[in-house]
This record gives structure tokens, sequence and C-alpha cells, in this order.
């Protein structure tokens, strides 16, 4: 576990639609994959493109806060003169004062460049809204807004809620004003919106920390650019949105630091990505966190239909969310698409909210990944770990569905799918194009990898391992099905499976796998103890020319009770080879009174029976 990942803080959306099939065709796909990536998003868990939208993400899951019978207040009629050289702090602070009278507020700051020589303080029943060509110019050490005053014990998300702000360019001037500094801080509130701001360069915190609040939504804004300002470039992973438990590290300003999770949050059709101030580069992350308290989950976040452009650590970083849904998003240029980490035993994210150590690892769960983009991501696209303890103490992710993506041009040296101490996982419906291997996975239970298509793979399509001496060969590995997957072209094998238990590898078509040399290696090979297992429906062909597959089904001899079945299969030395004594190809039957029988042919072609 990096200290990263155990450390807590102490402190440009597109112009233009792009449709997904004229994406798809410039990232040179072929009209076959063309076809299956406009199905994928037409299909996505069974609902509609608009639907999603609407009814999984609509604004229907937030209580909408409004201020209509509240008249709205002008800046400028409290003295903000808006000409980027008067300090306009007192004059918006005195507008945004008004809702401390418990009637609520809706504050306007018109066209214009504001200087603010302090954190402005928003309180409860508040509507702050700028005009499009309204700046905030930062011209202090601190962030720009913060809901409440410093202080206050607030329990459980009854701090200063019923927010809305909205609107304008939040400008960090960060050439003048370079110190660290969170661009909102948002702590115990309830029922909060934030929609079209433009939040322009951050140092080494967050553009949004947000800490124990709950029915959130950030939609239409744009993050632009980031500097890590830290002497060793110790935060190249903040996010530009952070959810995050409430405790005294985290965001010490306010509150009862009882690690209370964040729930219940969307953030939608937002931008990250770079400003162009000189020094600065992309976001880290987008949306996420990093760090987390023992049983307490932040919960229900929603991202949808963002643009995550050049993130250098990741698009998505969740730390142990739970019911996390990321969908219909762009990811171009990310060091990692999703990235789903989970602490350590031993750390201090095992802590509990008291602050006492559990010493256990813990584990996100319930997560789907579904009609997302990934092109040119540089390391793993979608990276899942969970952490074990001993063999028998582990903290599997729990339930992953990852459905209906498009993965183009990835890693030269990284494993498009990297899933590690997961269990109950789908992977279906994906389109895997250019990448080094498509699937890895790694003491993975109880998983389904069905209906993807995967074309050019430098290695193998789905690759399957047990590492870990300490833990290999104990079934941590188990369960897993194979089905109806499209391979053309791999440099490897097509499907490799080794030190695991129970699977099945059924109705598969592999084209042209295991060119990168000559007669070594399989369309699948079932290796190293795989035992209980069914290679069955299958279709490999070799490629027409160059290198090709040495078989097109091969199971080792240090494997058992591997059945190979009803396979149509080519290879340069044999289309099928099945060593070790309880492996066989062939098929079971039943005699009338219930007796198993394997049926097998010899070389002679005549059929035998044996008892099973």
């Amino acid at each position: 576990m990096s200290n990263q990942e155990q450390e807590q803080d102490q402190v440009e959306q597109p112009t233009r639609q792009i449709s997904r099939r004229k994406l798809l065709a410039s990232l040179g796909l072929t009209s076959v994959a063309l076809a299956a990536g406009t199905r994928l998003f037409e299909s996505t868990s069974g609902v509609s493109a608009n639907s999603v939208t609407e009814e999984v993400y609509g604004r229907k899951s937030h209580p909408i806060f409004t201020t209509e019978t509240v008249s709205m207040k002008n800046v400028r009629d409290y003295g903000a003169v808006g000409d980027g050289s008067t300090d306009d702090t007192a004059a918006i602070q005195n507008a945004l004062n008004q809702a401390l009278q418990g009637t609520g507020s809706h504050v306007h700051i018109p066209k214009g460049t504001y200087k603010v020589t302090d954190t402005l303080r928003i309180y409860r029943h508040t509507r702050l809204t700028l005009d499009a060509d309204a700046k905030i110019l930062r011209c202090h050490d601190y962030s720009f807004l913060v809901n409440g005053d410093n202080g206050p014990g607030f329990q459980g998300y009854e701090g200063h809620g019923d927010l809305w702000i909205e609107g304008g360019i939040w400008e960090g001037n960060i050439l003048q004003y370079p110190d660290t500094y969170n661009g909102f801080g948002l702590a115990r509130g309830r029922n909060i919106i934030i929609r079209n701001i433009e939040m322009r360069d951050v140092v080494t915190a967050h553009g949004v920390d947000m800490n124990a609040c709950e029915n959130v939504v950030i939609e239409n804004c744009r993050f632009l650019g980031y500097r890590d300002s830290t002497p060793d470039h110790s935060r190249d992973y903040a996010e530009a949105i952070q959810l995050a438990n409430h405790t005294q590290e985290g965001f010490s300003q306010m509150g009862a630091f009882d690690g209370t999770p964040c729930r219940n949050i969307t953030v939608r059709s937002c931008y990250f990505g770079a400003s162009g101030t000189s020094g600065t580069q992309a976001w880290p992350a987008g949306v996420g966190n990093h760090y987390a308290v023992y049983d307490l989950y932040n919960s229900n976040i929603k991202v949808v239909d963002n643009t995550f452009e050049g993130m250098t650590f990741a698009g998505v970083r969740s730390f142990k969310f739970a019911e996390l849904f990321i969908s219909n998003n762009l990811f171009l240029n990310c060091n990692r698409g999703v990235m789903l980490s989970n602490p350590a035993g031993n750390t201090n994210s095992s802590k509990d909210a008291a602050g006492n150590q559990t010493g256990l690892p813990q584990s996100s769960k319930n997560i789907v990944i579904s009609g997302n983009i990934f092109k040119a991501t540089q390391l793993e696209t979608i990276y899942c770990v969970g952490w074990p303890k001993t063999a028998l103490i582990h903290a599997k992710v729990e339930s992953v569905i990852i459905e209906g993506n498009v993965f183009a041009q990835g890693s030269s040296s990284k494993n498009c799918i990297n899933l590690r101490w997961v269990h109950q996982v789908s992977i279906t419906g994906n389109l895997f194009h250019n990448q080094y291997r498509g699937i890895w996975i790694s003491y993975v239970s109880k998983a389904s990898i069905s209906h993807n298509v995967f074309q050019d793979i430098i290695m193998e399509a789905i690759f399957s391992e047990e590492p870990d001496a300490d833990y290999k060969n104990r079934g941590l590995t188990a369960d897993i099905q194979v089905l109806h997957n499209q391979i053309d072209r791999c440099g490897r094998t097509g499907i490799y499976i080794q030190s695991m238990e129970k699977f099945q590898i059924i109705g598969n078509i592999i084209h042209s796998p295991a060119t990168e040399t000559n007669n070594t290696r399989s369309g699948i090979l079932v290796a190293n103890s795989a035992k209980k297992g069914k290679v069955a429906g299958n279709h490999i062909t070799k490629a027409l020319t160059g290198n090709q597959n040495q078989y097109g089904i091969s199971v080792t001899s240090t494997c058992s009770d591997v059945q190979v079945a009803d396979n149509i299969a080519e290879g340069m030395t044999a289309a099928v080879s099945v060593q070790g004594s309880t492996n066989f190809d062939g098929i079971y039957l039943h005699s009338p009174n219930g007796m198993r029988y394997k049926m097998t042919i010899g070389n002679d072609g005549v059929m035998m029976a044996s008892p099973a």
C-alpha cells in the first residue's frame, strides 16, 4: 500500500457533441466492430441511452432546492464593483450573510471580475448565481468558498445545506497566489447543486473537497488545471472532486469528526482537463478519493456523461466506494481510466471512526462501469484490486459489472482490465481494440466473461494466474465462465486458464491466435493445475499466413478433471492436445440406472465408454 493511499488530506467541457458512431469510426475500428460497438451503447443493462441519464441519473434522485419566493440580491447593491482591482470581498460576503436572517437568499453576481481577498462563506438556503462572464479572482491563499464558518460541530448532514452554486469563472490566480488550497470546501451539507461553473487552477488539493455531504449534483462544470506544489511531488493523485468521509485530518474546519461518508452524489456532463496556465497540468484524478474509514462507505455515487482528458493518475479513482455507477463517459489519454483501489490492513484507512486500528483490509462493493469510451490509456484502463491478509481472511471487491464499453488504442505494456481479489464479476458486451492484454484476472471468483469482442491484442485476450505462493491453488480463483467471446488476432494464447478450479470455456470464436511466434502457443490453453473444467463448442482457426498457433486447444498434464468436447479447432501441430489421466476429449453420458460414463474415441475411430 503506497503512502498516497494511506494519507488523509489537510487541506474543458466539449464544445460540440460527437456521435458514438463517428467516434468509433475515428478510432479505426472495422465495420463489424463499429456495428458491435454501436449495439453495445444501445443495450447497456437493458436501458436505452436516453433513459440512463433521466431515469438512473436523473434529477429525481436529488431534491431540488429553489429560491422562487426569495428576492434576488445583486452584489452591486452591496458595493461590489467588479473591475478586477477593487476588493469586493466584503460586499459579496454581506450579500451572502443575508441568508443568516433565516429566510433564504438568492445572490446574483453580474458580469465583471471580482477581486476577493478572503474565503467567502455561504450559508444554508442560499442560491449563488454568477453570470457566465462573471469571474471571481482569488487574491489570497485560501479557498474560494466554504459552506459555513469554522468551528461548529454539526452532526450527520445537518450543516449548511440547501445550496445552489451556479455559473461564472472561479479563477485560482495561482501565479500570484501559489499556496495550497481547495476550491470549494463542503462539509455536513444536504441538498447541494453546483452547476455551470468553471474552476481554473488549483494547487495541491481539490477543486471541490466534499466531506459528509448528502444529495449533491455537480453538473455541466469545467475543472481545468492543477499544480502539485509539494517538494517531492507526492500529491500526484489529487482529485478535482473528492468525495470523502468526514475526519479531522481530512477537513478540520467544522463538524463532528466521526467518519460520516458522502452519499447520493451525481457528477454529470462535466469536463476535467488542463487549463494551459504555465506550470500546470490536467488534473491527476477527476472524481474520487484516497482514504477511507472502516465500515463506513461513500455510497450511491454516479459519474455519468463526463469527459476526462489527460488525467495523470486516473479519470475516476474510488477508494472503497459502494454503489458506484460510472456510465457513458469519455476517457481520453488518461494514465488510468477507472481505478478501484482499496485499503489494506494496518493502514490509516483500516481504522474505524474512533481511530481504532482494525488491522483488516476492506474493499468496494456494487460497482457498475458501463457504456464508456476509453481511448489511448497509458496504463491499465480498469484497475480493480482488493486485499488479502491471509488465504482465509481477505477483502475481495464485491459485485462488479463491466458492460458495453469501448476500449481503444490501449497501453502497449499493461492489461486493459486488471482484476485482482474480486468476487462476483460480469464482463460482457465490451469491445477491446489494440490492447496489450484484454482481461487479466487473479484470485477472482464467480465471474462471467461473455460476448466481448477482442481485436489486435498483443498478448492474450483473456489470461488468469495466481502469482503468489501463499495463495496459489487454494480455490481463490474459481467458478469462472468464459462464454461466446470473439477474438480476432492476438500475439499469444487467445484464452489462457491456469491455477483455476470449476470453469467453463464455451462457445468462443478465435481467429489467428498466437501470431507472435510460430508453432509455440495455442488458441485455448488450460495449464498449471487447473481443474474441474469444461472446454466446449469453441471455434479456433489459425492465421492464413505468417506465424500460426501450435494447437487449437491444449490441456496440459498438470490439470485434472478437464473435459474437452464438440470444438472445431485448427493448429499447426494438431487441432487438440489433451494430456493427463483425468482429462479427456469426449462427452459424459448416463446409463438408465444413473451411472455416469466418459465417451471418447480412439485413433482407430472406435467409440469407447468408461465409468466416470
